[in-house]
């Protein structure tokens, strides 16, 4: 495991020392989920970016959807 920090006011960080176990653990995994999801979402969306750049560039040197599909058949 390698530890990061997530910074917090005063008030709450007191309310965190005082956490059982379990729970931080419990905590612990969820944010593993939810950072991988953002991480994923972020994947996806460069993938869309640079899909969306092909498509402009092919259609900037003639690539239509017509042409296309008749290299394909």
């Amino acid at each position: 495991m390698e530890r990061i920090v997530i910074e917090v006011d005063k008030a709450r960080a007191m309310k965190w020392r005082k956490v059982p176990a379990i729970l931080k653990s419990r905590l612990q995994k969820s944010f593993e989920k939810q950072i991988e999801l953002i991480s994923q979402s972020d994947k996806e969306s460069r993938f869309e970016e640079l899909l969306q750049m092909a498509r402009e560039e092919a259609a900037k040197n003639g690539l239509i959807e017509e042409i296309l599909q008749q290299l394909l058949n």
